[in-house]
């Protein structure tokens, strides 16, 4: 069974702790209070710790440990963890679509996490396909379970502020391939801590209004969901995630500037803007690099010249033309391009919520077998005790729907294979 976090997001799945060299070896039993586990292997090391997969010698499970430090700094970023693994321990995770966290205990001076094993991230799951785009279908099915987790989460007041593609995991890739799970609450934040200003959210996946440094809400993660969801389509980042100078370019290239409202209230609009009056309908402009690094002493990363900037939403999601697509494909696309045209609005105010999302037609449209048409899920399908994975019929049917897509994908590869070129 492959990691629970991936060798290469190990480092920001291990929640900003210090580095550790926890003098465990595999067949090292680790001792809780309740329970033993044996080392079978590693999976996961970076700068923060360790990942192991061990057996429950009690009840024979398979776990993922976290092996972390444990030293003043550490214990007091982990005590942060596990409060949000506590009052996400409450719901019912498999529904939830988030991971379930069993204990924590410490060994040897060393803290442990204990969670379920899960299988790849959606890293994994792109370079398995060779890096070929999802279909809409699979799309729609990652979407619904990862907008069910944000509803949830906010049932108990918090917010992700990680949601990147090496925290979100597929839980069985043979007997459950589009089921996935959200991980890694090291981030998370609670509703009742919410200060404008804070840094938080991956870059590439920050919604502007933390970038600005202007009020924010839950409607944070439903912009990061977004970036997930173009991430699977074109597949690679919407926007930068190497330098958040580019990532601003980038986000202003596909979605237009924000507008000077926003601007003028960010408390770090100086930062990326500067007001010039002569412009044309703002008086702001995105800084030149120069003058961002004069303002930020930070030299942002060049944009290679070969290289296309992104383009607007509505040319990076083509409407393909008749000839070229599948029976119901252009309405699906046309969905799939509101739904993120909602979930990516520049305000977050006015950004669809998740709760909202979820009854969108891109969601809440069900292809019936061999009819060619879409009818919407029952309030039933779309409840939050009710998340399941295709059955073996419709994962069949997303087989056969493969060949009939087979047209529009290489479509897709020619139109956004230079766009590509400039992604992480």
């Amino acid at each position: 069974m492959s990691s629970w976090t991936s060798s290469e997001s190990s480092a920001s799945s291990v929640s900003s702790m210090k580095v550790t060299r926890p003098e465990v070896k595999i067949g090292k039993v680790l001792y809780s209070k309740s329970n033993a586990y044996s080392v079978l292997e590693f999976i996961g090391e970076g700068c923060y710790g360790k990942v192991a997969v061990c057996k429950n010698l009690d009840t024979s499970e398979t776990v993922a440990i976290k092996i972390l430090k444990n030293d003043a700094a550490v214990k007091q970023d982990t005590e942060k963890e596990l409060s949000m693994l506590k009052m996400v321990s409450v719901l019912d995770v498999d529904n939830a679509n988030v991971v379930k966290f069993f204990e924590q205990f410490e060994h040897e001076g060393n803290i442990c996490l204990v969670f379920e094993v899960l299988d790849c991230d959606l890293i994994n799951l792109l370079e398995e396909r060779q890096r070929q785009p999802l279909s809409l279908d699979e799309i729609r099915v990652i979407a619904h379970q990862l907008l069910v987790a944000l509803v949830t989460l906010k049932s108990v007041g918090i917010l992700h502020t990680d949601i990147k593609p090496d925290n979100i995991m597929i839980v069985n890739r043979k007997e459950q391939p589009l089921k996935v799970k959200l991980i890694d609450f090291g981030n998370a934040l609670p509703a009742s801590k919410i200060k404008q200003g804070l840094e938080i959210q991956p870059v590439g996946y920050r919604a502007p209004e933390i970038t600005l440094g202007l009020p924010y809400n839950e409607n944070i993660d439903v912009w990061s969901v977004g970036c997930i969801m173009a991430f699977l389509f074109l597949p690679g980042n919407l926007f930068a995630v190497n330098c958040e100078y580019q990532m601003m370019k980038h986000i202003i290239c596909v979605l237009g500037q924000p507008d000077d409202h926003l601007l003028h209230a960010g408390k770090y609009t100086e930062n990326y803007f500067t007001e010039d009056k002569e412009v044309g309908a703002s008086q702001y402009r995105l800084k030149t690099p120069e003058e961002f690094e004069a303002a930020n002493n930070e030299k942002p990363k060049k944009q290679d010249c070969c290289r296309e900037l992104p383009k607007p939403l509505e040319d990076l999601i083509q409407l393909p033309l008749e000839e070229e697509i599948a029976e119901g494909e252009l309405e699906k696309r046309k969905a799939f391009l509101d739904l993120l045209k909602q979930m990516l609005h520049l305000d977050g105010r006015r950004r669809i919520s998740a709760s909202q999302a979820l009854q969108h037609p891109f969601i809440t449209m069900a292809h019936q077998a061999g009819s060619g048409s879409w009818s919407p899920l029952t309030k039933k399908d779309v409840s939050l005790d009710q998340q399941r994975t295709p059955s073996s019929d419709a994962k069949a049917d997303f087989e056969s729907n493969k060949s009939m897509l087979k047209r529009i994908r290489k479509f897709l590869r020619r139109v956004t294979t230079a766009f590509y070129r400039i992604l992480d």
